[in-house]
């Protein structure tokens, strides 16, 4: 063992002394900042940070802020073990920038030693004297925490009088999208009740542009930059989907076009500084795959529209969000990204809407600023669909019977008669065809066009139903007894009441503008009486136009003669049917505006006129196009081309053609509809922006419809999808009547006779079918349904009346002549009365 041991020991003392067994010892310089074992250890406290590191921090006199708990870190910039209640801090003028023991700042000094019970550092009085840098209410201070004998960076604490407003200096102009723009801003204080300028970009030299006056004795050029006198401004951006604010660099990128209200926030406190804006469109352009504006989509395809989008700067906008409209939604819609869907055979004319608030939103009070708040439409793209279809067809007599028949054409049967909860005074169908809403006096009644059966019936908003949304979403309603104007929710069964009366309306088809007119001749006679024994009254020659971007607002029509045959008698009570002409708003394609009913016939369209900003200077939908000729009744051809106006007048019934022209502006040979016109004068604080309304300009081909009986009253004009036809229907009591129908093209107007014509006294209502292959006229003498070929009423207009069929609606009893039927105003003996309202809807034929 002695010898094993002494071996041992040897070999010990033989090893080369630079040599050691791994794992034995550790290197201890890991531990210590400088790596050689000694010194500062890596956990020790290296270094404290107090922020804010950059901008400093802002404060009015006499204002308090804890400041940010410092960071304590070690040489490796991990967090450090300290106790946050040891910090200390320090200032550099106490007098100015005082702080607690805590770490609570005052813009001014602390109390310290009041007595009274008031414990230290809970009052913090503004600063005295006032600070004053070359006559200018700011100054400066340092603070600092420390931590045993580490000290933090020092942070510079603005103190300053309080600012009493801010006015955003940065791009007045509108920024096209992706662009990066500096944020800056102007600051005012108060003294003696006058608001005086204290900081600002020191770029900004014109005082035209100052936000207030110059403090006295300052010289313009002595005004120094908000961020180098009282602070840092933080901002925030109203609507986010215009523009997003890079907080660290103060910059703003625009995003989608609109305007939104920019906030500036200092010194604790925040307010409305200004308003920026990412330029809106100027010119939309949507084709086809194929470069064209017109093109065949067979039944079941879809059709993708290359949309193109230019702003005011020239440059592309991508990323808007559009509302996609056909004049024939039924057979051909559009999905939101511009996806054409043929349905059915017909034809359809679509195009492209950038319309507030879902595009281009802009604050009510800023409705027109650089262009934004404010609509634009794209061409017109013509879609046809191939083919004929089978259509399902509705017939009622609002007034005079309690009952409508539905027909279906593929098997030529009438279902049976639907009886009505009560009397309908109107009956409407949606653009998609999906249901039937009847008024009364006692409530509103949907019926599904599907089942012909009662889906909802609602008390809360009687009256007399005058336009469904395009979307079948929402109803109007007039409440004639009431005197309101509902705007009904058909999902929620809820309603947006105001106080008018109204006899048309129509939706724009995107759904966001409703025209309603009202007309004067519609109250009870005042021969009748006077006061309550008037049973209507409220009536005026009104226009009342519904955004759903700026609410409702109203303007003045010309007054428009009524037969003696559609005004109320003395005995007619609210919220009952009447007859007389359709007089429903004929909206332009693109759906801009509507030309409307009067001794002269005006168009309103959507430009505002007037000076931004003055909401009341500012008119939204002024008139833009005065005909000197009178229309009882109106209609566009869905080509957009021409409104239609028929009139009775002493000699006899006249058909108007107006000729419309939009304004365009021509791109890639594609005529552009042009966008508003907003016009900048003056500079900075003193700049006015105009905006100009788009007039439409208009020719007038007057056509005598020389065999309709001077007697007659004019009810409707229907145009066909096509727009290379149009009937007129109308009420009268000669036997023989003729059907008259007007062609576009060539100006000329002529007539049909339909088959039993000696005991035909009217034509009354029509209707053409979504594929334009046949025309629904009902008429009075024989109470039926004639269907005409539309193919042969130019071709061998004697065989055009294919086919007559009898609905056979019930009459109603009045209470007036014993009966129990309320709100029934038929006065005839027939037991049968002739259908005076027809709907169509296209249907499958496999």
């Amino acid at each position: 063992m002695r010898r094993f041991l002494t071996l041992v020991c040897l070999l010990c003392l033989a090893l080369p002394a630079g040599i050691s067994i791994s794992g034995c010892t550790r290197n201890p310089g890991e531990n210590y900042c400088n790596g050689l074992g000694y010194g500062e250890k890596i956990t020790d406290l290296d270094h404290i940070t107090l922020s804010p590191t950059l901008t400093g921090i802002s404060l009015a006199y006499g204002q308090t802020q804890y400041v940010t708990t410092p960071s304590a870190l070690t040489c490796k910039d991990a967090a450090a073990s300290v106790n946050s209640a040891n910090y200390s801090y320090g200032t550099t003028n106490n007098k100015l920038v005082d702080i607690s023991p805590t770490g609570d700042i005052c813009a001014g000094t602390w109390n310290r030693n009041t007595g009274g019970g008031i414990s230290d550092y809970t009052t913090c009085s503004a600063p005295d004297p006032l600070p004053s840098t070359n006559g200018l209410p700011y100054s400066a201070a340092y603070i600092t925490a420390s931590y045993g004998s580490v000290t933090s960076n020092s942070v510079e604490v603005h103190v300053h009088a309080a600012v009493t407003s801010v006015s955003l200096v940065g791009p007045s102009e509108c920024q096209s999208q992706t662009t990066v723009s500096t944020l800056d801003a102007q600051a005012c204080y108060s003294s003696g009740g006058t608001q005086y300028l204290l900081c600002k970009p020191t770029t900004l030299t014109d005082s035209s542009q100052f936000a207030c006056s110059l403090p006295t004795g300052v010289d313009a050029s002595a005004i120094p930059a908000c961020s180098a006198s009282i602070g840092t401004f933080t901002y925030s951006v109203g609507t986010s989907t215009i523009g997003t604010i890079d907080s660290d660099n103060n910059t703003i990128t625009a995003a989608q076009p609109g305007t939104t209200v920019i906030t500036a926030a200092i010194a604790g406190s925040g307010s409305s500084a200004g308003y920026f804006s990412t330029c809106p469109p100027k010119t939309i352009s949507v084709v086809l795959a194929n470069g064209g504006t017109s093109g065949t989509v067979t039944k079941g395809a879809t059709q993708n529209l290359t949309t193109v989008i230019t702003d005011t700067n020239g440059n592309t906008i991508t990323g808007l969000s559009l509302d996609y409209q056909s004049t024939n939604p039924i057979d051909l819609s559009v999905t939101s990204a511009g996806a054409i869907t043929s349905k059915y055979p017909g034809v359809a004319d679509v195009n492209a809407v950038c319309q507030p608030s879902t595009c281009n939103p802009a604050p009510i009070n800023k409705l027109g600023f650089n262009g934004t708040g404010l609509s634009v439409s794209s061409n017109s793209v013509t879609i046809t669909t191939p083919g004929t279809a089978s259509e399902y067809v509705w017939f009622a007599a609002p007034g005079q019977s309690q009952y409508f028949v539905p027909i279906q054409l593929l098997t030529g049967s009438s279902a049976s008669n639907v009886r009505l909860p009560y009397v309908p005074n109107s009956m409407k169908m949606d653009a998609l065809g999906t249901d039937l809403y009847f008024g009364s006096t006692h409530e509103l009644m949907i019926y599904s066009t599907t089942t012909n059966a009662l889906q909802k019936a609602d008390s809360s908003v009687p009256g007399v139903v005058l336009a469904v949304s395009p979307d079948n979403s929402q109803v109007l309603i007039n409440d004639q007894l009431q005197h309101y104007l509902y705007i009904y929710n058909v999902s929620a069964a809820s309603t947006v009441k105001y106080g008018g009366m109204a006899n048309a309306a129509a939706w724009t088809p995107d759904g966001k503008t409703l025209y309603i007119t009202d007309n004067a001749n519609l109250n009870t006679p005042s021969s009748c009486g006077s006061g309550t024994d008037l049973l209507i009254n409220g009536h005026t020659d009104t226009l009342y136009v519904y955004n759903a971007n700026t609410g409702l607002t109203t303007y003045s029509l010309p007054a428009s003669p009524l037969q003696s045959g559609s005004i109320p008698s003395c005995t007619t009570e609210a919220n009952t049917a009447l007859p007389g002409p359709d007089q429903t708003p004929a909206i332009t394609i693109p759906g801009i505006g509507a030309y409307l009913r009067g001794l002269s016939t005006q168009a309103h369209t959507w430009c505002p006129s007037g000076i931004v900003g003055n909401s009341s200077n500012l008119l939204l939908y002024p008139e833009v196009d005065s005909v000197a000729v009178q229309s009882d009744t109106l209609a566009t051809t869905p080509d957009g081309g021409h409104v239609l106006g028929v009139a009775t007048l002493g000699s006899g019934v006249t058909l108007y053609d107006i000729g419309v022209t939009i304004p365009t502006t021509t791109v890639n040979s594609i005529a552009l509809p042009d966008a508003c016109t907003v016009t900048t004068t003056g500079s900075g604080t003193s700049a006015v922006q105009t905006v100009s309304p788009l007039d439409i300009a208009s020719t007038v081909s007057t056509v005598p419809l020389t065999k309709i009986s001077s007697s007659a009253i004019v009810n409707d004009v229907v145009t066909s999808p096509v727009s290379d036809l149009a009937f007129i229907t109308y009420n009268a009591s000669d036997s023989g009547a003729l059907l008259p129908y007007y062609v576009p093209s060539t100006g000329v107007a002529n007539y049909l006779t339909l088959t039993g014509s000696s005991a035909i006294t009217a034509p009354l209502a029509g209707a053409f079918s979504p594929d334009n292959s046949l025309f629904f006229v009902s008429t009075a003498g024989d109470n039926k349904i004639h269907y005409l070929d539309v193919s042969k009423v130019l071709a061998d207009p004697d065989n055009a009346d294919t086919q007559q069929l009898s609905p056979a609606l019930p009459a109603c009893t009045p209470v007036s002549s014993g009966g129990s039927d309320v709100g029934c105003v038929y006065s005839g003996s027939d037991t049968i009365v002739p259908a005076t309202v027809i709907t169509v809807v296209p249907r499958t034929t496999t």
